[in-house]
């Protein structure tokens, strides 16, 4: 956890040198937050067996900074994910996967007429925490009833790339709306491509490469404007 915590401020201090760096081109500050609806992008190989899985609605929040740069725009912003999955075994249904990240997108935003934009750039994600329902497994086979609510962070790597992609309004009174798909480029699953479980105790993602997938729908205020 220390590590972790040690991580996110190093990269805050990067961002906030960045941001002195070029304060003389700095946009607005603001706070935001919104829905997700998530998933995890999983191969076929080595998903659990005959199993169903949904996207779950979570939510984000956070802050951003706008620095402007001739025409174009970027946007650094650090957010945290609630990102779940349902899913349901041949005898258990309402399963769930829960991934909490410490997100920190740095964006590339383009105005092509007025306050309408269209943004793109990568995304570091470093896992918070995790929970979920892990099955018991025998020979491949669900065995008996999951065992609920258990911390996955054994299961998947502590860190995450994405790349996203998005558009977004300015409206008034400081206020903006953006959306976004964020498409994991990296596998999370520490034991993908085959593993032996000890404890015979398997998470919804299994074997599976695993990715993240999450649309967002977002609201944003504009904390503080600064002359262009």
């Amino acid at each position: 956890m220390v590590m972790k915590l040690n991580r996110i401020l190093a990269v805050v201090c990067v961002l906030g040198i960045a941001q002195f760096s070029f304060a003389q081109k700095l946009v607005e500050v603001g706070a935001k937050g919104g829905l997700n609806y998530s998933n995890l992008n999983m191969s076929n190989d080595g998903r659990l067996y005959s199993t169903y899985y949904h996207a779950g609605v979570g939510y984000h929040v956070g802050g951003y900074a706008l620095i402007q740069f001739k025409k174009i725009f970027i946007q650094p912003e650090l957010l945290y994910s609630n990102q779940n999955q349902y899913f349901t075994t041949p005898y258990y249904s309402n399963l769930k996967t829960t991934l909490n990240y410490i997100n920190i997108p740095v964006l590339f935003k383009y105005y092509p007429t007025g306050s309408l934009n269209i943004y793109a750039g990568p995304q570091l994600g470093i896992l918070a925490n995790s929970t979920g329902d892990l099955n018991q497994i025998q020979n491949g086979f669900i065995t008996g009833p999951p065992v609920t609510n258990q911390n996955l962070n054994s299961y998947l790597k502590s860190t995450d790339f994405s790349v996203v992609f998005g558009a977004g309004i300015n409206l008034p009174a400081n206020l903006n709306l953006s959306i976004r798909y964020t498409i994991g480029i990296v596998d999370i699953n520490k034991n993908s491509g085959g593993a032996n479980f000890s404890n015979g105790l398997e998470p919804s993602f299994s074997t599976a490469y695993t990715r993240n997938q999450v649309f967002q729908a977002s609201i944003g205020y504009a904390l503080r404007k600064f002359g262009k």
